[in-house]
């Protein structure tokens, strides 16, 4: 009899020879009249509106629902008109953020748009109409006294309209409206400048409750809001696409020693803006006999990922420029499909030219219990990188 033994393997993904360099967003003299930003938020948001059908298009869905038809509804966004933004009422309002207390204006706005909707009645066009759509929302902005709403840019960027059901009783349909608005709060001003480019920040300062209040507004250029906007640039950013086989790592609960590939993609503070940073970590087990059985192969994908920390110095390692970022994610063993939270640390360093780069990974579950570790110290040099920002602080000021 023979024994037929059935054969078991996995691909892995091929390496990108080098890594992208990192974009640099260095500062350089300009010279410039401009419109000055004092805050820039971009949000998106979802509204529910009953829409009554009109009388002649009322009376062919009655209709057609007494003959046992099935009435479905389309809606659709025209072009003309465009949709609507527009400022309804300013308050001023003192909150702390980050610690520190800040006049803010609470803006309301009042978005509109036309859309056609569309009536079948077993697929077929029963009547068309178009409605408009109204919805409120408040936002807090950086609005410095005397800035008012002429010095507020409100863009309608995107929408969509979904109907929600059938026609309901006394012949109303629903309408869920989604916007993606951007505002700006801006003032012209005339600036010799050393200038980089900025991100919006997102809608997350809570509206507070209207406080009855009165006060002069004095005559001075208003300030920025530094607590709220521009957010800080990083001084330093990297990129790596590094994949390297047979690598040892601990893991598992207690710490265990295991082998495999281990791949980071990852970049960094992008055009030294930290918002924009991302990373996916995989590692591919060997699945030798070892103390943890079965394939402890996982991919890491973080949830959060906080402004880096830039560094000359590792314990034990000779390096010449690096950095750590810390936050939360998700990790997903891919033979279970199982998922956990954890909280996490990724160090990548550059060591001397042409020489193997470091990344270092930690994973802690949400106890607090460390349960993976790698340190990686054969890193190709052309797959990790890592860049100084040059930032305010670098420039050196000098008078005549």
């Amino acid at each position: 009899m023979n024994h037929v033994k059935p054969i078991k393997g996995r691909q892995l993904p091929t390496p990108t020879p080098t890594a992208t360099p990192p974009i640099s967003n260095n500062l350089q003299p300009e010279c410039i009249r401009v419109n000055k930003v004092y805050d820039w938020v971009v949000l998106a948001n979802s509204y529910r509106n009953k829409i009554a059908l009109p009388d002649d298009c009322r009376a062919l869905v009655d209709a057609a629902i007494r003959a046992g038809q099935e009435i479905t509804i389309s809606c659709i966004e025209p072009v003309v008109p465009g949709p609507t933004c527009n400022v309804v009422s300013i308050r001023r309002e003192n909150i702390v953020v980050g610690g520190t207390s800040v006049r803010v204006g609470v803006v309301r706005f009042v978005f509109g748009a036309t859309v056609v909707v569309r009536v079948f009645a077993d697929s077929t066009p029963l009547c068309e109409f178009t409605t408009t759509v109204q919805f409120d929302q408040e936002v807090v902005l950086c609005l410095p006294e005397p800035l008012d709403e002429s010095n507020i840019v409100c863009r309608i960027s995107a929408i969509e309209c979904n109907p929600i059901g059938n026609v309901l009783l006394g012949g109303m349909v629903q309408l869920d409206v989604i916007v993606c608005v951007e505002i700006q709060v801006e003032a012209e001003v005339k600036l010799e400048v050393l200038a980089k480019f900025c991100s919006p920040r997102p809608n997350n300062i809570p509206v507070p409750s209207p406080t009855p209040s009165f006060r002069c507004p004095p005559i001075v250029f208003p300030p920025q809001c530094p607590p709220i906007f521009p957010v800080a640039n990083c001084d330093c950013q990297a990129s790596v696409n590094a994949l390297v086989p047979n690598i040892s790592v601990s893991l598992g609960i207690p710490l265990t020693l295991a082998v495999g590939t281990i791949q980071l993609i990852a970049d960094i503070c992008p055009v030294c803006d930290p918002s924009s940073s991302s990373f996916t970590f995989n590692f591919f087990d060997n699945i030798l006999p070892d103390v943890l059985p079965g394939d402890q192969s996982f991919s890491f994908s973080p949830t959060s990922i906080s402004s880096p920390t830039c560094i000359t110095v590792l314990p034990g390692l000779a390096i010449l420029t690096g950095l750590t970022v810390t936050g939360t994610g998700v990790r997903t063993f891919t033979s279970s499909g199982v998922q956990e939270t954890m909280t996490y640390s990724l160090t990548v360093a550059e060591t001397g030219l042409g020489l193997p780069d470091v990344i270092i990974l930690t994973l802690t579950d949400v106890n607090g219990i460390l349960v993976f570790s790698a340190t990686v110290t054969v890193v190709p040099d052309e797959q990790l990188l890592v860049a100084d920002c040059v930032t305010f602080g670098d420039i050196v000021i000098t008078t005549p």
